[in-house]
């Protein structure tokens, strides 16, 4: 069977949801199917890619670290090769080792906090404008690689060149039929961002925010709305008349629709259930297969099943297609779940090298519609798919599951009868104490365990009364307490 992989033109929407008790929702839909969904929290926000005056906590030279109070509770962490600072001449003294406790340094973020862990930061600074990335540090000039006309590349490439005076510039996607003129004017915008920003931390002294990213709306316009977006769908009227005054004023080959809808954006167009499917460690494929993810604290990892025998005569058929429908779904997936970090694919394995490299391109094919930046390994020896995706933010998980409360996240707790097993070995040891009663609180399912005769049994053991209560509320757990025996003493 010859696989014909094609690619067609989606229906591209972004819709809008807000309310005073969640914030703000956004949604990105290609033919009313969900790859992205963002959130900015009524009672918290982002502090990705804002610039703040940091103080230098400590320096730990084995960790080739600092540690920086921004005044955001939690220390930030800069790595040595994240320090915008000339390197020693003497070759032996790291950089990170010229920074003293109390220093004061210009730091902008690049990971939110996460966990246990504090913000992640650099002193690189970068200033995104809707058209280019400003670098006032560094002197590097680059076209976005998503422009492949190379006479177009050529041309942003010579107007970054000839308005740049030494500074690093970023030609974004989106700068795709920009005048030179209008380059330049954002150009000068973003240098006067710049020079607000060094006199703001040459005259403060505390720790503190200096210059704020603009929250997920102005995201949303700077990164996501190209001349690809057919339609723009709002819930609220104030938020609508913002987005039709933005997005009014860009240069766009194809004007998006933006319209105003009562209700509730996401709940009317079928948005928060597609989030809870997404969810699932289970994803199911049009042939039959399923996917299986798997998050660890090292990596993600994907298992590909045809879920379905793979003896017949056409099993390599159907083996194909399951990897097929896999290689485009996984990138969507890692999307729209924001995964991020090292991710192993274990696609069904495949006897010739042709098929391999088919299902390398139709996953490669599908990666270029993910504006994050990620790096494709390939095949292993072993047979698995290896790729890294860089993390901007949390995965969706975060924002609405917290780690299991009977099994710890792990997925697995102690089987009942093994539960049992172990409540009568404390039984076993509670026979050496002087005991005068035992009150047991186990969950309803080892019940099948516990009889009668077993309670009897462990009085005789423990030569006490036992009660048991089936009213734990855990399944993998059980609560004993006992009362020591009271004496009365003779005179």
């Amino acid at each position: 069977m010859i696989f014909i992989v094609t690619s067609k033109t989606s229906l591209k929407r972004v819709v809008v949801s807000s309310s005073e008790i969640e914030g703000v929702k956004i949604a990105l839909l290609e033919d009313d199917q969900l790859v992205e969904v963002y959130f900015e929290e009524a009672d918290e926000e982002s502090i990705a890619s804002s610039i703040y005056l940091g103080k230098v906590e400590n320096v730990v030279p084995n960790l080739q670290a600092a540690f920086v109070n921004i005044g955001e509770g939690k220390n930030a962490f800069l790595r040595e090769k994240d320090l915008c600072i000339p390197r020693p001449r003497n070759g032996k003294t790291m950089k990170i080792e010229m920074l003293k406790p109390k220093q004061k340094i210009l730091v902008q973020v690049k990971k939110d906090a996460m966990g246990l862990k504090g913000p992640q930061v650099t002193s690189y600074i970068s200033i995104a404008g809707r058209y280019l990335v400003f670098m006032p540090q560094v002197a590097n000039i680059g076209v976005s690689k998503k422009i492949e006309d190379q006479s177009e590349r050529r041309r942003l490439y010579d107007i970054a060149k000839s308005i740049s005076k030494g500074e690093g510039l970023i030609v974004r996607t989106v700068a795709e039929g920009i005048s030179a003129e209008k380059l330049e004017e954002e150009l000068q915008n973003l240098r006067k961002r710049w020079d607000e920003i060094q006199k703001t931390f040459k005259r403060s002294r505390k720790a503190k925010v200096i210059d704020e990213d603009t929250g997920i709306l102005d995201y949303i316009f700077r990164e996501k709305i190209d001349g690809t977006v057919d339609e723009i769908i709002v819930d609220k009227r104030k938020i609508h008349e913002k987005i039709v005054e933005v997005v009014g004023t860009f240069k766009l080959k194809h004007q998006p629709m933006i319209r105003l809808v009562d209700g509730d954006a996401f709940r009317d167009f079928g948005i928060e259930k597609q989030i809870i499917d997404s969810l699932s460690r289970i994803v199911k494929l049009p042939s039959g297969g399923i996917l299986y993810f798997d998050p660890t604290e090292a990596l993600l990892v994907i298992d590909v099943n045809t879920g379905s025998d793979t003896s017949g005569s056409d099993s390599e058929d159907l083996i194909l297609k399951t990897n097929i429908e896999s290689a485009k779904e996984i990138p969507r997936q890692l999307r729209l779940r924001n995964e991020s970090g090292v991710i192993v694919i274990d696609f069904i394995d495949m006897k010739n090298e042709s098929e391999r490299q088919l299902v390398t391109h139709v996953f490669e094919e599908e990666l270029k519609k993910d504006k994050v930046k990620n790096s494709i390994g390939g095949f292993t020896n072993f047979g698995l798919f290896e790729m890294t995706r860089k993390r901007i933010s949390p995965p969706l998980r975060d924002f609405y599951k917290v780690k299991c409360p009977v099994c710890g996240g792990e997925g697995q707790i102690l089987s009942p009868y093994r539960l049992f097993k172990n409540l009568m070995h404390d039984f076993e040891n509670f026979k050496e104490k002087d005991i005068g009663e035992i009150e047991v609180h186990a969950p309803l399912t080892l019940k099948i365990y516990i009889t009668d005769e077993v309670v009897r049994s462990a009085e005789l053991l423990t030569k006490t009364k036992i009660k048991i209560f089936f009213d734990y509320p855990f399944n993998n757990k059980y609560d004993v307490k006992y009362r020591k025996k009271f004496y009365n003493k003779k005179s």
